[in-house]
C-alpha cells in the first residue's frame, strides 16, 4: 500500500479528502492528517510517504514553505499541491520544489481521483524500477536546455507528442518522457503545458480515448482488449476514464454506435434471401 500524507488547515476539507476518496481501492492508506505546514514535518518524518495532499495557503507554515522544508529533508514523495490560487508565481515556485500538479478548489473530486490513481502507478513503476534495477533518482536535476543549443522547446515537444502518439499503448509517464528528452520532469511539465494548453495526463488520456473509441466502432475487439491496447489494462479504470470523457460507458458507446458498425461489417458479404 502506497502512504498518503493529507495536510489542510480546513477540517472539513480534510476530512473529505479522507473519507470521500477510495484510499484503499486506489491500493494507498491515508498514513497522516494535519492542519498545518509543521504538523505536517512531523508526520512525514515518522511515515516517509509516496504521496502527499497538500493545501497552499495555512497559518503558520504555508504550503509551499512547507513543502521546501520537506525537500530539504530528503523526501521524494509526489505532491498535489491544492490551491485557489492561480497566480504564475505559485506555479512557478512549486514547479522548483517539484510539485506534481495543482488541483484547484473547490475540489472536483472525480477528477482528483483519477489523477491520483495516474500518479500511483507512475509511483509504482519507481519503486518496481528500484528494486530490480537499484535505486534510481527519483527527480532528474539535468539543468534546464537554456545553455545546450541543441532542440528548441518546440522541437521538444514535437518529439514528445509523437512519442506518445506511437506508445500510448505502454505505461507511460512524465518522468520516461523527460529522461528521453533529457529535461527535468518539471520543465517538462512547464513546457508541455504551455505548447499543448492541456496537461500530460489530459493530452495523454484525450487520446487513448479517442483510440478506443474508433476501435469501439471499427472492430470486434472485446472491450477488455480495447482498454489493454490503449494503455488501461484494468476493465474498470478504463471504464471509468471513457465514462467521464464521453458520458458514456463503453458498452454503452459500442451500443449507440452499433449499426454503423454492423453495417461496415457485412458489406461484401451476401445476405441470405
Amino acid at each position: 500500500m502506497l502512504k498518503v500524507l493529507l495536510v489542510d488547515d480546513e477540517a472539513p476539507i480534510l476530512r473529505n479528502l479522507h473519507q470521500v476518496l477510495p484510499w484503499s481501492e486506489m491500493g494507498m492508506e491515508v498514513s497522516g492528517l494535519a492542519r498545518s505546514g509543521m504538523e505536517a514535518l512531523d508526520l512525514a518524518a515518522r511515515y516517509t510517504p509516496d504521496l502527499v495532499l497538500s493545501d497552499i495557503r495555512m497559518p503558520v507554515m504555508d504550503g509551499l514553505t512547507f513543502i521546501a522544508k520537506l525537500r530539504e529533508q530528503g523526501c521524494h514523495a509526489e505532491i498535489f499541491l491544492l490551491t485557489g490560487y492561480e497566480e504564475f508565481e505559485y506555479a512557478r515556485e512549486a514547479i522548483k520544489l517539484r510539485v506534481k500538479d495543482y488541483i484547484s478548489k473547490p475540489i472536483h473530486y472525480g477528477e482528483l481521483e483519477m489523477k491520483i490513481r495516474e500518479t500511483g502507478e507512475e509511483i509504482r513503476i519507481k519503486q518496481a524500477k528500484e528494486r530490480y534495477y537499484g535505486h534510481l533518482p527519483l527527480f532528474d536535476d539535468t539543468p534546464e536546455p537554456d545553455d545546450t543549443g541543441k532542440r528548441t522547446p518546440e522541437q521538444m515537444m514535437t518529439a514528445a507528442l509523437e512519442y506518445i502518439n506511437t506508445h500510448m499503448g505502454q505505461d507511460l509517464g512524465i518522468e520516461e518522457l523527460s529522461e528521453l528528452l533529457g529535461i527535468s520532469p518539471s520543465y517538462f511539465c512547464l513546457l508541455f503545458k504551455n505548447h499543448v494548453g492541456q496537461t500530460f495526463v489530459e493530452y495523454l488520456t484525450g487520446k487513448r480515448v479517442e483510440a478506443a473509441r474508433f476501435l469501439l466502432e471499427n472492430s470486434d475487439r472485446s472491450i477488455t482488449q480495447i482498454g489493454a491496447y490503449v494503455g488501461y489494462h484494468e476493465r474498470r479504470y478504463f471504464t471509468r476514464v471513457f465514462q467521464k470523457a464521453t458520458g458514456m460507458t463503453p458498452s454503452e458507446y459500442r451500443e449507440l454506435t452499433g449499426k454503423s458498425h454492423i453495417t461496415k461489417s457485412t458489406i461484401g458479404k451476401q445476405v441470405p434471401n
